[in-house]
């Protein structure tokens, strides 16, 4: 229990102080607010100013001074005041129709708030109404304890039988361990009897593997789950292991979200496990997990479990080019995929010459038309040379018919590499966004890509900062965008660096190879 609490008359006495200060505020901003809605706002306000201090109180250690607590509480006072006032009165939680249960969607995010029983109730009222429409919900930001997650699983239990889309991302933050990790058994154990339950979030939680295996009951249940996010969750190895293992028949799966954990090559390597059972996979997102090339071989060797992928983010990870024959082989086997982000794997060039010359090569027997129409292409921080532009020119060639967005940024494609990519950008029939910031571009190839792109009525971005073009350059740049009408989809150029008179490197020895790219700009009408 807590060791900091407040008399009930003295909570009554701040609560009266508020509706003077609240009705004082409003007048200053030009608001007059009746004493019966300062009354409301400013009980509500004081709950959640005490129910967070009483949160606050309690640290897996013991309790805090009672001093320390007591300012918290005054400070979250008046933070909530202010925003009631600027709200005009109105308390956060209240949603149109959530009186009678007549809305489908329960989006409780927002401020951050530790929930009691009692303010659970009136946040969930639209899910306990009689006859209540909810089909999905989101309760983050929204802390649970032991009582709210209670009344949250009544909440969930009463709508169970519709319930399609469950959010419970960051609902444990500020809590105790074993306080935590009851809540989430108590939400958990209700959706688990949720027969039509096919999207679970459960990112932004500290869960590690005790929450993972908190979270079973969704997990191995009977619940037809598609999607599943757990991004930034602590994922270590063995949480990861607890993942593969409670998702015992991960067949229906078609959309996988993990973000920012600490997976490493064995938890990837538990990971590629699960997706090896997940033939109907669609979206992966393996990004920031700390996988280098042992578990980035096992994630793309598994992805031949299906040919249904759209969409592939396994950015900032420590790749390397040793993944790249297993992977390029992967990709050349998804004719849906749509958004390739590779961006921050250390490929290098050759890494990345090897994936677009495997996904050009599965073109080869079908008039050099791709099984794909890649939408999205992200190859930045790669390292990626003139050499390697022209495997990457390639591939966006064959893809120029659907291409929207490109992203090379920070490698080393120098000027020779921007204008070998600007003849690329030029066959593109709708980009929408090109990223080539931090790339050595000079003058030559900041204009070059400026004259291919201007003339698309699509583009909304052309980023080129961070590079070493000159004032006579910029002044150029400027007025090819300038007489196109494009001048607003010009990225700042405050970063860029003043053009050198050093020559660049002399040109690498050519071998040969230009990936068809010589055909594909024929055939697309490029000199």
């Amino acid at each position: 229990m807590s060791g900091w609490s407040l008399p009930a008359a003295q909570r009554d006495d701040v609560v009266q102080r508020l509706v003077a200060s609240i009705c004082a505020l409003a007048h200053v901003q030009g608001l007059e607010l009746s004493a019966e809605v300062a009354a409301t706002a400013a009980a509500a306000v004081e709950r959640k100013a005490y129910t967070a201090a009483e949160v606050a109180a309690r640290t897996t250690t013991g309790n805090r001074p009672v001093s320390e607590t007591t300012s918290a509480y005054a400070r979250k006072l008046g933070e909530l005041v202010i925003q009631v006032v600027r709200d005009g009165g109105k308390v956060e939680g209240a949603a149109p129709g959530a009186a009678s249960g007549q809305i489908e969607f329960l989006d409780l995010s927002g401020s951050r708030d530790f929930l009691t029983a009692e303010a659970a109730e009136a946040a969930l009222a639209a899910m306990l109404a009689p006859s209540s429409t909810v089909t999905k919900f989101r309760f983050s930001t929204k802390s649970f304890g032991r009582d709210a997650a209670a009344v949250a699983a009544r909440a969930i239990a009463a709508v169970s039988a519709n319930l399609t889309d469950a959010d419970i991302s960051d609902v444990i933050a500020g809590r105790p361990e074993d306080e935590a990790l009851d809540a989430l058994r108590t939400l958990s154990a209700a959706l688990a009897g949720a027969p039509r339950l096919a999207v679970l979030n459960l990112s932004d939680n500290a869960l590690g593997e005790k929450g993972v295996r908190a979270c079973e009951a969704v997990l191995t249940g009977q619940a037809p789950i598609e999607s599943l996010s757990l991004q930034n969750v602590g994922l270590s190895v063995h949480a990861c292991r607890a993942t593969a293992e409670l998702l015992a028949d991960p067949s229906r799966l078609r959309r996988l979200q993990l973000f920012n954990n600490m997976s490493g090559d064995e938890g990837a390597g538990h990971i590629a496990g699960l997706l090896s059972r997940a033939p109907r996979m669609e979206d992966l997102r393996f990004a920031s997990s700390r996988v280098g090339p042992e578990g980035g071989i096992s994630l793309a060797k598994s992805l031949m479990a299906g040919s249904c992928l759209v969409r592939l983010d396994l950015s900032d990870n420590p790749l390397t080019e040793e993944v790249a024959p297993a992977l390029g082989a992967a990709l050349a086997a998804q004719p849906a995929l749509r958004s390739l982000n590779l961006n921050d794997t250390s490929l290098g060039p050759d890494g990345v010459t090897a994936v677009c010359a495997a996904l050009l090569q599965s073109y080869a027997g079908a008039d050099g038309k791709p099984q794909q129409q890649l939408e999205e292409l992200g190859l930045a921080l790669n390292e990626i040379n003139p050499s390697a532009a022209k495997a990457v020119v390639a591939l966006i060639v064959a893809h120029a018919g659907s291409l929207r967005s490109v992203n090379l940024r920070e490698n080393e494609l120098g000027d020779r590499g921007a204008i070998t990519v600007a003849r690329a950008l030029a066959a593109l029939t709708e980009p929408r966004s090109v990223d080539l910031v931090g790339n050595q571009i000079r003058r030559a190839g900041a204009v070059a890509a400026a004259k291919a792109l201007a003339p698309k009525a699509s583009l909304e971005l052309l980023a080129l900062d961070e590079n070493f073009i000159s004032d006579e350059g910029l002044d150029e740049l400027r007025g090819v965008m300038e007489a196109a009408g494009k001048a607003a989809a010009l990225g700042p150029l405050d970063e860029n660096m003043e053009e050198d008179e050093e020559e660049e490197d002399d040109e690498e020895e050519d071998d040969g190879n230009d990936f068809g790219l010589s055909a594909a700009l024929s055939r697309a009408g490029i000199a």
